[in-house]
C-alpha cells in the first residue's frame, strides 16, 4: 500500500499521507484504502473500487469519523463532509491545518455517525456540514443539524 496523489481529483500525495489514504491492488483491481480508527487504534479499512463501489475490511462497527484521529479535541471549527475524498479535498484547501472529517458511510450514516461522535464535535465552536447539495445531502443536514447545540451548526 502506497500513499500517492490522486491526480483525477487533484489531491496531492501530502494530503493522502496526512490521512493515511493509500492505493493498492486487490487481485488485478486497483483500489483506494481509507483507514478508520477507534480510540487511536486502526480497526477497519474502507475500500473504494474504480466503479465507486465500497467494501470494508476489519470491524467498521463504531469507527470514528474519517480523519478524526488527526485533530485535537476541540477548537474553533471542524468541517464534516460526506466522504473521504471530500474531506481530503477541503483539508488540502486549508493547507491541512483545519480539522476536516467525513462520515464513514456517506450521508446514509450521517445521523448515527454524528450521534456517536457528538461529544467530540461539541468541543468545537462551529461544526460546518459540507454535504452535497442534492436531496440526500439536504435530508441528512435536516436529520443531524438539531443534534448539535443551537447556533453551532453552519451549512456549506
Amino acid at each position: 500500500m502506497t500513499a500517492r496523489s490522486l491526480k483525477k481529483r487533484q489531491i496531492y500525495q501530502k494530503s493522502c499521507e496526512k490521512f493515511g489514504y493509500t492505493t493498492a491492488k486487490i487481485g488485478d483491481t486497483p483500489v483506494q484504502i481509507a483507514p478508520y480508527f477507534k480510540n487511536g487504534k486502526l480497526i477497519a479499512q474502507h475500500i473504494r473500487y474504480p466503479d465507486k463501489s465500497f467494501a470494508w475490511i476489519g470491524k467498521p462497527r463504531g469507527v470514528e469519523l474519517f480523519g478524526q484521529h488527526l485533530w485535537r479535541d476541540g477548537g474553533k471549527r471542524v468541517v464534516v463532509t460526506e466522504g473521504e475524498i471530500d474531506a481530503m479535498t477541503i483539508a488540502q484547501v486549508f493547507n491541512l491545518k483545519w480539522p476536516v472529517v467525513s462520515l464513514p458511510n456517506g450521508v446514509t450514516s450521517a445521523r448515527k455517525a454524528i450521534q456517536q461522535e457528538l461529544e467530540w464535535l461539541e468541543r468545537f465552536d462551529e461544526v460546518v456540514l459540507a454535504f452535497d447539495d442534492d436531496e440526500p445531502g439536504r435530508e441528512a443536514i435536516e436529520k443531524v443539524a438539531n443534534l448539535l447545540s443551537p447556533g453551532k451548526v453552519k451549512i456549506m
